[in-house]
């Protein structure tokens, strides 16, 4: 395999909430190893601190420059050293006094079930972002640790194929499907059946974003506007029951035609990094607009190579974006 670039940036979530802007805080454990000096400088400016008791955690991402589709190989390394106690410490110091916090699975999950539980107690918005799809866990059943991360998020926004191997881990059969083929209604039927199993397990708002083909979601019928931007349709409102209720809906939200997509690494962590934002800097806004705008956010990284250089800055996004009335895509 031959490689045309290289660069070398912390992770994506937290780079591109930095971007919009809001304060933002980071964990996680860099070293002095093979690929640690190269990368160190970048982390120091992130705030991160450094160990010696493991090798820096990375990921080996591969484009295909025709489309911008990518291949993303994660080694936990120093990651996975990060603790509950360290969570706590972090509580104290308070780190987890924000009105949003994300977790996701490039650290150990049970010190990400720590830090969703004392967020949530602290009225924090928790968002889990459950990629790599396997649960980062040792010397704890993994399947209970998953079940209590699902039970303490508000969001849950995987893509298709963690959706499907989440769903799969707990013996939930869902259909194969692959996205690049076929049209988009057993691509919901699909991921309908994600969403209503995430709901069963405790996520008030399951998101799963599909790449160009935009998020589908499911939410209370009570918190829709009482009308539908053009780009958010209704794709299945037959009954059916989550704990003691059956008023939800899933919604399918479509995501901009680009033209000019370089790569689509960044675009995942910007949804979410943009999400995080959007809740935090305007909540009264609705789950709806909080969706659309982070869909914007990410279908504009594509348009950039690398992962956090893809992040528009704020200046170069439309000003109705940060506005308080339903956004209107803007011609790109």
């Amino acid at each position: 395999m031959l490689y045309t670039e290289s660069t070398v940036g912390p992770d994506g979530m937290c780079e591109c909430s930095r971007q919009l802007p809001r304060s933002v805080s980071s964990s996680s454990s860099p070293i002095f190893d093979i690929v640690g000096p190269s990368s160190v400088p970048s982390f120091i400016s992130g705030g991160v601190t450094e160990t010696i008791e493991a090798s820096t955690g990375t990921a080996f991402i591969t484009v295909e420059h025709a489309r911008g589709e990518n291949r993303i190989i994660v080694v936990p390394g120093a990651n996975m050293l990060l603790s509950a106690a360290e969570i706590n410490v972090a509580q104290q110091l308070g780190l987890l006094n924000g009105r949003v916090v994300i977790c996701q699975f490039e650290v150990c999950a049970t010190a990400s079930l720590c830090a969703m539980e004392l967020a949530q107690q602290n009225g924090a918005v928790t968002i889990l972002n459950p990629a790599p799809p396997t649960v980062p866990v040792q010397g704890a059943n993994h399947l209970e640790v998953l079940k209590k991360l699902l039970a303490v998020s508000d969001y849950c926004c995987p893509n298709e194929t963690e959706a499907l191997q989440l769903a799969h881990c707990y013996g939930h059969i869902v259909p194969e499907f692959d996205p690049k083929k076929g049209n988009m209604d057993p691509l919901l039927s699909t991921f309908r059946q994600c969403l209503v199993w995430l709901s069963n397990q405790g996520v008030k708002h399951p998101i799963i974003t599909m790449g160009s083909k935009g998020t589908v979601a499911l939410l209370e019928a009570t918190k829709l506007p009482d009308q539908l931007p053009p780009d958010v349709s209704i794709v299945h409102t037959k009954p059916f029951r989550i704990g003691t209720s059956t008023n939800f809906v899933i919604l399918h939200l479509s995501a901009p035609i680009i033209s000019d997509v370089v790569d689509t690494t960044g675009a995942g962590d910007s949804f979410v990094g943009a999400l995080a934002y959007f809740i935090s800097r305007h909540p009264n806004l609705g789950p709806i607009e909080h969706i659309r705008r982070a869909i914007w956010v990410a279908s504009q990284s594509t348009r950039k190579a690398g992962t956090q250089s893809s992040y528009p800055r704020r200046n170069e996004l439309p000003p109705s974006l940060f506005g308080t009335d339903a956004f209107t895509w803007p011609t790109i």
